[in-house]
């Protein structure tokens, strides 16, 4: 396979897969989701094999377009007739691929409808959006575990019990009053996204630059495009869309200075915001704006705020601690998870406030993909307090505690400095 080949292909399934997969699945219904996502992988396995020795077809996406929809029709043939094989012969090719650029394309019908139908109101929360992001991103389990603090069997039987939920419903997007249920899902299903591009950039310790870091944030920058086209589309248009668009925007900024150039993750306080994008941040705000058209304040426009807050400080020293605090007490009214109170305890200690930020860490029942984190907050408190001996034992024990090499590099710099 010649290197120019691979990264088109690479490059190609990043941008049309979910065209790939939507097309289909609206012929075949979420029911069969997995038979459509082996009939596309299929189909790029073929391109694997034959486009070094034929060369790149005139249009690649159609090709990939046809050979998935004949292994499909070929997987039908060999089961139960499901559905009437000519309707699927005659499925129309995909459209032309997005121009370059990572916010690039437009959110057409199918991507929405598959979006909007995986997170069907009549399945649980967590499932909703378990199926979206399988659906849309088509991550494999083993990146989905760390996400929802579970492990790669437990989500392989809720994703079958959601496909079997969703048996005979059709792919079609809501109308009216029905997409309201789903917009929750829908966007928490985003902002996974965009975090899963951030733990494959910390999972890359050392190769953290160039072509690694660009392949690692590609969910962040396809989040944030989905995100805005969700704000844009008339059928999906909301403040909460904006204000989703505004937080991924305002951390996608920051994403530039995030890694050192030995490619090991820098905290916030190290970052050179002079390579934070001036572009991403001023988007962010101008949909933070557009977010409080709407009449309700949600978890997306204060965890907006609270970005919006780390991107107009000059600098570390200058940040509005208080401010987050306030941001972060109307948002525990919302959501009283570990992880917003890990986030409220943090902002007090860095407010001035350590006795109560080390009562409010101590009431925290963390899950253990947060203890390390949880961790490293109690030993940041136990500093601004002046118990250094405190805070580098709990330094100490975050490091253990690190689930990444590249967390467990970063706290033992701060135990170092300590």
């Amino acid at each position: 396979m010649r290197p120019e080949l691979d990264a088109t292909l690479s490059e190609l399934l990043a941008r049309e897969r979910r065209r790939l997969v939507a097309l289909l699945a609206r012929r075949l219904g979420l029911a069969r989701l997995s038979l459509v996502e082996d009939a596309v992988q299929t189909a790029c396995l073929r391109a694997l094999e034959r486009w070094p020795q034929d060369g790149l077809p005139a249009n690649p996406a159609a090709w990939l377009f046809r050979v998935a929809q004949r292994e499909a029709i070929d997987q039908l043939r060999g089961g139960a007739r499901l559905l009437p094989i000519d309707e699927l012969d005659d499925a129309a090719l995909p459209p032309a691929a997005a121009p370059p650029g990572r916010l690039a394309g437009e959110l057409d019908a199918d991507e929405l409808a598959l979006l909007f139908a995986a997170c069907h109101p009549g399945l649980p929360a967590a499932s909703q959006v378990l199926l979206a992001l399988r659906a849309l991103a088509g991550f494999e389990l083993a990146l989905l575990a760390p996400l929802f603090f579970s492990s790669e069997a437990a989500l392989a039987q809720r994703l079958a019990r959601a496909r079997q939920q969703l048996a005979g419903e059709p792919l079609g997007l809501p109308a009216g009053a029905e997409l309201a249920p789903r917009r929750e899902a829908v966007l928490t299903a985003l902002a996974l996204m965009f975090h899963s591009g951030q733990l494959a950039l910390g999972r890359g310790g050392g190769a953290g630059s160039g072509l690694a870091a660009d392949a690692a944030l590609q969910p962040c920058w396809e989040a944030i495009r989905l995100a805005r086209a969700l704000a844009a589309h008339p059928a999906s248009a909301c403040a909460e869309a904006d204000a989703l668009a505004a937080l991924l925007l305002l951390h996608g900024a920051r994403l530039s200075g995030r890694i050192d150039d030995a490619g090991d993750m820098l905290p916030l306080p190290g970052q050179p915001r002079e390579r934070w994008d001036g572009g991403l941040i001023r988007l962010g705000f101008a949909h933070l704006q557009a977010s409080q058209r709407g009449e309700r304040l949600s978890r997306w426009h204060l965890l907006a705020g609270i970005a919006g807050e780390h991107a107009r400080a000059p600098d570390y020293a200058r940040t509005d601690w208080p401010a987050i605090v306030g941001y972060y007490r109307l948002l525990l009214r919302l959501d009283a998870s570990a992880a917003p109170r890990l986030g409220h305890a943090i902002a007090l200690a860095e407010a001035g406030d350590a006795a109560e930020a080390l009562r409010a860490l101590q009431a925290i029942e963390l899950p253990p993909a947060l203890r390390a984190h949880g961790l490293a907050a109690m030993a940041r408190a136990h500093e601004r307090a002046g118990a250094l001996a405190q805070a580098r034992r709990c330094l100490a024990d975050a490091v253990a505690a690190a689930a990444q090499a590249s967390d467990a590099r970063l706290l033992q710099k701060r135990l170092d400095a300590l």
